[in-house]
């Protein structure tokens, strides 16, 4: 983390057998052996404690992202501008206050999920673990933009779970093209702002765009649209503050102004991605 070099002997091999014990998911006990210091495990312990965190993988992961897009054959799959986030969700087997019941998801016991952003030359551009079942959509954008490595995408892919209305405008005016793969069209509602005929897609643009009321809150909307892109504020805060269950809340259905707090950020410096949420 610091840049400096550790006084460790055969420290490289140390770090390569918890990183194994870690990906393989078979705990330390394998990679013990007593009589060699690097792999006793006291000095385990030491690595994994000191060195092995959320923070020190998310600065590794971003050279590798780098190395990777460098590939040849990763270049000739795209340019690094499409991405997709998709999450999937975990049983936790332990008790901890990050998880949260689902009987669809986990039975009878508590779980999490796990948000990852890939694009078209490689994976884990970026990660977050978010409690329990919580719609994918108040934490997609925040993912897109605390990325570990890897060109910003222009365009966004995600399922219906990512998908509601603001997050379609947040995005479109973050400057990317939103792609959500829906399912159930017929039950899904678009918007016009013409009073025209559509044809067969009439049913499907039922829904009214208010201009005058865009207009009367273009500041507070640019305001927020900055502050999400320059990372003064996350986007889960703002989709928190205006939707509830997918749909907008009276006070943001309404000609309330925006409140101070996101006005005036008071936390100028973003979150790391990838730590569990508080």
């Amino acid at each position: 983390m610091a840049g400096g070099v550790s006084k460790l002997a055969d420290f490289h091999v140390s770090v390569a057998a918890c990183l194994t014990a870690q990906a393989l998911n078979i705990g330390y006990a394998p990679v013990v052996k007593a009589g060699t210091p690097a792999l006793e495990r006291g000095r385990l312990s030491h690595v994994v404690q000191n060195y092995l965190s959320a923070e020190t993988y998310t600065l590794a992961n971003g050279p590798l992202i780098d190395e990777q897009g460098k590939i040849g054959f990763a270049q000739a799959l795209g340019g690094g501008l499409v991405a997709a986030i998709d999450g999937m969700r975990f049983v936790v087997p332990v008790p901890s206050i990050y998880t949260r019941p689902s009987k669809k998801f986990f039975g009878r016991s508590r779980g999490i999920t796990w948000l990852n952003m890939i694009n078209d030359r490689g994976v884990d551009l970026g990660s977050k673990v978010v409690n329990g079942t919580v719609r994918d959509s108040l934490h997609m954008i925040d993912v897109a933009f605390r990325r570990d490595g890897g060109l910003r995408p222009e365009v966004l892919v995600t399922d219906t779970g990512s998908y509601s209305d603001v997050v379609f405008g947040l995005v479109h005016l973050l400057g990317m093209q939103y792609r959500p793969a829906l399912a159930d069209i017929p039950d899904q509602k678009g918007w016009r702002i013409q009073d025209a005929g559509y044809g067969s897609l009439s049913r499907f643009a039922r829904g009214k765009i208010d201009l005058e009321r865009i207009k009367r809150h273009w500041s507070d909307i640019l305001r927020v649209v900055v502050s999400i892109y320059t990372g003064e504020i996350r986007a889960y805060d703002v989709m928190r503050m205006i939707q509830r269950d997918g749909n907008p809340t009276p006070a943001r259905g309404g000609d309330r102004p925006l409140r101070a707090d996101l006005q005036d950020p008071p936390h100028p410096h973003p979150c790391r991605g990838g730590a569990l949420p508080a």
